[in-house]
């Protein structure tokens, strides 16, 4: 066997030759091939250029920024990244570990190897057994710029900001509109933006800025939506709460990742305060996907209670804050069957934060967390006596 080590761009590749050959007389033969490259490295730390002041104390905040969790039945952890190498770890659907690096392996086909971190030292998974999530921060911190700046500038030139209100309950789930736009995005909650004949959905209490108006239409640009300017109808648009007074508390949610983040702005820095695994949407008879974009929370809720396929009142989700239509981010669902073993239950699911989509378009939290954050957002300007609460400042809910 010879070993021929190179260096492309940055990344270490590794070129194995085999071949076997039998009798006196041998036939040459071109030796196989396997290319071993580094595709990805990974630190589980948070960046040095995002600050920080973790106000969350729970047992739930995560040890594992960068990791792999296992979305079969079981996933095997080998000493090396062969599957005839000797298992050294083995573990079951959903859990994590800490992942190091990815490689990729071409011979005859390709195939991907995570090195992973386990209790009995490093190993390899096959990416047949693992899918891994990482916390971008930098990319949050991003986002909450873009909507800073989509603020500032509107203001600066004069134009009036707002946001879209076309949310109507609909308890008993009758006539969803699941037509869905060049995006992904569904027209259930939502209203119609009209560019050059186009049709693009615009998600309930979107932050965007008002053109111009006319007696029964506006055109407005959407934070996010590279179309403008999109013809809407004017009596979706709502001045409440005030976007043009800017926000100092923001909540960033990371779909392909499963995770979410809280920041507050303390003097000109945005501080990262809080992180958690999460869950969002994925379409089933009652849901949707969770919709991308910018949008200001109007209302939160101790409580929110979910209803069933057939209209019944199921169960009960805590610490419930609204970013999109009948989208809340809250704590882990219990259904009322579950309420006598609520510990257990809730356990159970909270393992699978962090991994699958699985929600009907809301963002799931461990129940502690979302406690965390409502109480962040109310400060001691709670009422009660009432379920329905009003933040007293703005505070962005942003979806990537």
């Amino acid at each position: 066997m010879k070993l021929q080590r190179k260096i492309l761009a940055g990344i270490t590749a590794f070129t194995i030759f085999t071949g076997v050959s039998f009798g006196a007389a041998p036939k040459k033969s071109e030796p196989k091939k396997t290319e071993i490259k580094v595709i990805k490295l990974y630190d589980n730390k948070i960046p040095e250029n995002i600050k920080t002041d973790i106000r969350y104390k729970g047992d739930d905040l995560p040890e594992l920024l960068d990791y792999v969790f296992i979305k079969t039945k079981y996933g095997n952890v080998r000493k090396f990244p062969t599957g005839s190498s000797p298992i050294i770890y083995q573990l079951s659907f959903n859990h994590k570990l800490q992942v190091l690096e990815k490689r990729s392996q071409k011979g005859s086909t390709e195939s991907f190897w995570y090195k992973v971190q386990t209790p009995n030292g490093v190993g390899y998974i096959s990416s047949v057994y693992c899918e891994d999530r990482s916390f971008r921060f930098e990319k949050m911190l991003e986002r909450i710029n873009d909507v800073e700046k989509f603020i500032e500038d509107n203001n600066t030139a004069g134009i009036k900001l707002a946001s879209t209100n076309s949310y109507i309950p609909n308890p008993y789930n009758k006539d969803m509109l699941r037509i869905k736009d060049k995006y992904g995005t569904s027209l259930d909650q939502n209203i119609i933006g009209e560019y050059n004949g186009e049709k693009i959905y615009i998600p309930d209490r979107s932050v965007l800025s008002v053109l111009s108006e006319g007696k029964k239409e506006a055109q407005v640009k959407v934070e996010g939506i590279k179309e403008f300017p999109l013809k809407i109808e004017k009596k979706y648009l709502t001045e409440r709460p005030k976007i043009s007074e800017g926000f100092k508390k923001a909540i960033v949610a990371d779909i392909d990742n499963q995770n979410l983040a809280a920041f507050e702005k303390i003097g000109d820095d945005w501080v990262l305060i809080s992180y958690i695994y999460g869950k969002t949407g994925i379409e089933s008879i009652l849901g949707f996907e969770t919709p991308r974009g910018s949008f200001i929370v109007p209302m939160i809720k101790y409580e929110m209670g979910y209803r069933g396929n057939f209209g019944e009142d199921l169960g009960i989700a805590r610490y419930a804050i609204r970013f999109s239509g009948g989208g809340y981010l809250h704590g882990t669902p219990v259904d009322y069957p579950e309420e006598p073993n609520k510990e257990f239950f809730l356990a159970q699911k909270e393992t699978g934060l962090g991994t699958f989509k699985g929600t009907r378009k809301c963002i799931r939290n461990t129940v502690s967390h979302a406690k965390f954050l409502f109480e962040w957002i109310l400060e001691d300007n709670g009422n009660i006596a009432s379920n329905e609460q009003r933040p007293k400042e703005n505070v962005m809910f942003i979806i990537f």
